[in-house]
């Protein structure tokens, strides 16, 4: 498998430890195409995936989109917009992302109502880490059977809620 040189540009103008980290990201799309899996079908530079939300740089994903589908995520712009989240926080943005909650309202109400979005937030955030864990280790029975049982889960409460 080769890199595109487009690609091996837009690594080099990152330090040499996440160069490395993302040489290893598109190298690891040759496993996805053993593994038979296609490109993801991804739409923007967007990913669900940890490596992804953690190091907020392309993944093995991004990569395979823009290696073997007609979709190029991956432009000069985009390169340089992850650059600059490096030259803005340098490696702190790679080893310190939390999420920060601003501008609480003061309202009871509306504090109650963000709580309840806040656990709908933290649930989906917590189902799609072990969903990736659980895919990232390749085995498809494993991945079949997380989503069965989320399914089985899921769908009782969503059928029974009744839209005013």
């Amino acid at each position: 498998m080769g890199v595109d040189e487009e690609i091996l540009q837009g690594i080099h103008k990152f330090p040499f430890p996440i160069q490395k980290m993302l040489t290893e990201e598109a190298c690891a799309v040759e496993n996805r195409l053993e593994k038979g899996k296609s490109a993801p079908n991804l739409t923007s530079v967007n990913c669900y995936c940890s490596f992804y939300r953690r190091y907020l740089l392309p993944c093995h994903h991004i990569f395979h989109e823009q290696m073997y589908d007609a979709t190029k995520l991956l432009t000069s712009d985009i390169w340089t917009k992850f650059q600059q989240i490096f030259e803005e926080s340098g490696f702190e943005v790679y080893t310190h992302y939390e999420l920060t909650e601003v501008n609480i309202s003061e309202n009871i109400n509306e504090k109650v109502a963000e709580n309840r979005r806040l656990v709908v937030n933290e649930l989906m955030e917590r189902t799609r880490d072990v969903y990736w864990r659980i895919e990232e280790k390749g085995n498809d029975e494993q991945t079949d059977i997380f989503l069965n049982k989320l399914r089985s889960c899921l769908e009782p409460v969503l059928n029974n809620v009744k839209a005013k």
